[in-house]
């Protein structure tokens, strides 16, 4: 029997059929992404997805989204494909005259290769894919999203400062806000960079200090410091 079964085995290596459906299924599954390790995502979550932004700052970079595509539109008519409604729809934001409308249009209507981040325009009454228009457009967002984290970053560094102490007033997410006991008057800001390990217990009350570039417990008294100041 086991002969039988090697023997078996060793016909289908050698079947070029055989060999020729695995070479096809295995490109199929990489050119389909069927480990779903390039989905579509829109390209504003992808960008607040990498990085860390405080609450207003995430705010502005969905805010001017719609800005720095009705800035490249300019005189023309685009169509910037924002996010995928359901199945059969995807939400798109039409650019025209220096508006922005949000619109919804039917999958079956938009070229078969399309996907969420694409600019489509019109061209003999069918939607068309811009690949320059899209690639410039993507290169515009980022730029505008890095110049959002660039200005943060600068100001968040204003508030850090080594040795001092910071008590925890509000949590936002993975954000905290803190209050600088260590100066005065008062400051408060929101800050993005609070390392993983403290945010399960860096809740109100508690005292952060800043030392060697990052935050650290230092103690939960932080009303009572608070009182003192």
């Amino acid at each position: 029997m086991l002969e039988i079964i090697n023997d078996l085995f060793n016909n289908l290596k050698e079947n070029k059929f055989v060999q020729n459906f695995i070479k096809e299924l295995s490109n199929y599954l990489e050119k389909n992404n069927i480990s779903n390790e390039n989905k579509e995502v829109p390209i504003i979550d992808d960008i607040l997805s990498k990085n860390n932004y405080t609450t207003g700052n995430k705010n502005s970079i969905r805010f001017y989204l719609k800005e720095v595509i009705s800035n490249y539109a300019k005189n023309d008519v685009i169509y910037f494909v924002k996010d995928a409604k359901n199945e059969d729809t995807y939400t798109v934001l039409k650019a025209e005259d220096k508006k922005i409308d949000e619109i919804e249009i039917n999958k079956r209507d938009m070229p078969r290769e399309v996907k969420i981040n694409d600019v489509l325009k019109v061209n003999d009454n069918n939607y068309k894919i811009d690949e320059i228009a899209t690639k410039d457009l993507q290169e515009d967002i980022i730029k505008m999203a890095e110049e959002i984290l660039y200005k943060q970053n600068i100001n968040l560094n204003k508030h850090r400062k080594e040795g001092h102490l910071y008590m925890v007033t509000e949590e936002q997410g993975d954000n905290r806000f803190l209050w600088d006991l260590t100066d005065k008057p008062k400051t408060e800001f929101e800050e993005v960079d609070i390392p993983k390990d403290l945010l399960n217990i860096a809740t109100e009350g508690m005292v952060l200090r800043y030392i060697n570039g990052k935050y650290e417990y230092y103690s939960d008294d932080g009303f009572e410091r608070a009182e003192k100041t």
